[in-house]
């Protein structure tokens, strides 16, 4: 709401300030630089939103019953929520089939005013048990979330482990293939299997050393022959 004073003619916000006060602090050159305001603390207690008072630890503040609205709640504050909802779903049935009878019987009956009152009433409380599963809801939403991230987590250390194998094959195969060519004895290449398998199961940096150590090996023996 935005109202203004006679004195000087200006507008003055009487809630949140306008949007462009916010925007234009937060540029792609302000956040590449890092000078853009981090975002407000989440509040702690009671406080102020659009003008209504929200105390987090009274339920109520968030959700309030229907009658601190002025609209008839048609439900007990105890009641079970899907029950009603299934009572106020076959109420808007039947009532929107009389409806319809009374517009075909008589369109200009009183009764019909009355009938509108009676489904917006219905529609009313069904939107109020609704709202009351939001935080379900997002509970819900955000368990879908993590179980989707850790799903693309898994498949993705999957495609990792499958690289790997697949390299370490490679590296075996071009191992074994070398001393076909070489006149190695059998205690020789056995010699040389070791050195590449240990390290193998060492971590990278020692694979590459063990790797090359008998690959220099291959190449001595080569110019010895």
């Amino acid at each position: 709401a935005v109202v203004s004073t006679q004195s000087t003619g200006k507008l003055l916000s009487v809630m949140a300030p306008p949007p462009e006060v916010y925007f234009k602090r937060y540029t792609t050159e302000a956040v590449t630089a890092g000078t853009a305001p981090p975002p407000p603390p989440p509040p702690i207690g009671e406080f102020t939103a659009f003008g209504i008072s929200h105390n987090p630890d009274d339920p109520k503040s968030i959700l309030a019953p229907l009658r601190d609205y002025g609209v008839t709640q048609l439900y007990t504050d105890t009641a079970d929520s899907i029950k009603e909802l299934k009572k106020i779903n076959a109420s808007l049935l039947v009532n929107f089939l009389d409806l319809l009878d009374i517009l075909i019987k008589c369109r200009a009956s009183q009764i019909r005013i009355q009938k509108l009152e009676d489904i917006e009433l219905l529609f009313c409380n069904f939107h109020h048990l609704i709202n009351k599963f939001r935080p379900h809801q997002a509970l819900e939403t955000l368990i879908q979330m993590i179980k989707i991230q850790k799903e693309q987590k898994l498949k993705l250390v999957e495609q990792v482990n499958s690289k790997v194998e697949t390299a370490r094959a490679g590296i075996f195969t071009t191992i074994n293939s070398l001393p076909s060519s070489l006149s190695c004895t059998i205690k020789e290449e056995q010699t040389m299997e070791e050195e590449v398998e240990g390290p193998l199961r060492q971590g990278p940096d020692a694979r590459e050393d063990g790797f090359l150590h008998a690959v220099d090996n291959l190449v001595d023996m080569d110019l010895e022959t």
